[in-house]
């Protein structure tokens, strides 16, 4: 995860869409390296570049299928993160992933779930925010403005943005109240 592996905060996805639809990609680049693209279509030629094989892994104690990005971005991953054997994985469109209530057996809805932390929800605690800024040595545009911390969080694309006292506490935590919701 990026608490883990702060340099993954330093990767920035574009989504470049071209006039014809199958020609778009994803382009991720990181400071001082060549940026990486990813077709955004898979096709029988990007197949046989390995692009596109669909493949079984684990997100979340969860068992999902994937669909493999290729060696190209496999080897950019692992060179900028310094970690071997790495591999981008895009969530299959025939990927079953349910969210399921654990605190409530008896609950029977089932709604399909992204490859996202096992919610739909994201809480961004801006204190672990500002301690993980601190722990990036290399970041292109490091300053202690607000607007960095602001720009920063919106990296994260949270639904709930907090402020608790200390870096990380939203890891002990078992639930939130908002009001009179938990």
């Amino acid at each position: 995860t990026q608490k883990i592996h702060t340099t993954l905060c330093l990767i920035t996805p574009t989504i470049v869409e071209l006039e014809n639809e199958s020609d778009g990609y994803l382009e991720l680049n990181f400071p001082y390296r060549k940026s990486v693209k990813i077709p955004l279509n898979i096709t029988k030629n990007s197949i046989k570049k390995s692009i596109g094989k669909f493949c079984s892994s684990k997100v979340c104690n969860d068992r999902i299928e994937g669909i493999d990005c290729g060696d190209d971005v496999a080897v950019w991953l692992s060179d900028v993160l310094c970690t071997p054997d790495l591999r981008l994985i895009r969530q299959s469109p025939r990927d079953e992933r349910k969210i399921t209530n654990k605190l409530n057996k008896d609950w029977q809805e089932k709604k399909s779930i992204s490859l996202a932390n096992q919610s739909q929800f994201l809480l961004i605690n801006t204190t672990s925010v500002r301690w993980l800024i601190s722990k990036v040595e290399n970041w292109c545009e490091l300053s202690d403005t607000e607007d960095h911390l602001s720009g920063t969080i919106d990296r994260f694309r949270g639904n709930l943005i907090i402020e608790s006292p200390g870096k990380l506490d939203e890891l002990q935590w078992c639930e939130v109240k908002i009001g009179d919701i938990h």
